[in-house]
This record gives structure tokens, sequence and C-alpha cells, in this order.
């Protein structure tokens, strides 16, 4: 019996052990170096009410791609490149488009859609300036709405499930990583 509860008792530490582990590795390093990249970059760009979004805009880069893990969405619905969401913040050529127009950006207004394309795929910080660019002006025509801020930022009004992922993914990182310890 006391060979039997030595046993077990080695079985339930390898368990903790391996749990622990497992809990220890939720992001891996180039998720963390993706999370503070779109961090360092949210906190540029405030709203009207210099309100910056650096925790939204790393919750959002969670939620669309893993914090960079994998960079092209929407592919299996349509194989046409220039309708997939793209990149770590998955920005649409047609969200970048809207977002030059609105914010009359010139470097993307004088792009064709091919290279906006390779832009938006390959060069990480652009894609999250375009993303918290996107973000700050839907605050901002949001009259700074938070929920509708955050939905519209995946194309609907009001859409409840991907706020609540991006809200669970936003204390995900806040518990796993010390990334927003210095953010309110």
């Amino acid at each position: 019996m006391q060979q039997l509860m030595k046993r077990l008792m080695w079985w339930v530490g390898i368990l903790i052990f391996a749990a622990s582990a497992l809990q220890a590795a939720v992001f891996k390093p180039e998720q963390i170096n993706t999370l503070a990249l779109v961090k360092e970059i949210a906190l540029r760009y405030p709203d009207k009410n210099n309100e910056t979004f650096a925790k939204t805009a790393m919750a959002i880069c969670q939620t669309e791609t893993s914090s960079g893990v994998f960079k092209v969405g929407d592919i299996g619905k349509d194989p046409n490149i220039f309708k997939a969401s793209l990149g770590v913040m998955q920005v649409r050529l047609q969200t970048a488009r809207f977002v030059a127009q609105k914010l009359d950006l010139q470097e993307i207004k004088s792009m064709s859609d091919v290279k906006l394309v390779n832009k938006l795929l390959s060069d990480d910080r652009f894609n999250i300036e375009v993303a918290v660019q996107f973000i700050v002006w839907l605050s901002n025509n949001t009259n700074h709405d938070y929920f509708r801020t955050v939905s519209r930022y995946n194309g609907g009004n009001s859409n409840y499930a991907y706020y609540n992922r991006v809200m669970r993914n936003m204390k995900l990182i806040q518990k796993e990583t010390n990334l927003m310890d210095d953010l309110e």
C-alpha cells in the first residue's frame, strides 16, 4: 500500500510539473515579440480623447492570428488574396484603402493592390500601424463606444462573440505576460 501511494504521488508530481510547464509556454518568444511590437505602435496613436489602445490591439492580434502565428485568414472561404485578411492584425486590402482614404495616408494611396497586399503580409510594423489607426478611427467614429469599436474591427456593429474572444485574450495576455503591467 505504501509503495502504491509513493507511485501515485510520483505521478501527481509529474502531472503538476507538466501542467505548469504547459502553462508557462502559453506564449512563445516570437508571439511575445509580436505583442510587444503591437503595444509599442499602439501607444503612438491616441484617439481624440488622448486614449491609446495598446491592450485592445494586443488582444485583437491574439484573437486574429494567435499573435502572428497565422498571417493569412479567410483564404479558405475565397482563394482571392485580395479579399483575404492579411498579416498579424488581419487587415484586408479594402480596410487598408479605407484607412488611407479617411486619414489621407499618401504612402498607401500610391501603392498598387499587389504592392499593398505584399506589404500587409510581409511588414508586421506596417500592418500593425494600419490596424491601430483603424482602431483609433473606429473609436473616434463610434463616440468612443468601446464595444462597438472592438466589434466593428471584425466587421460587425454588434459582434458579441468576437468582443468576448478579444476580452478573454486580453485577460490571457495580462495573466501570462508582463506586457500590460505598465498600462492603465
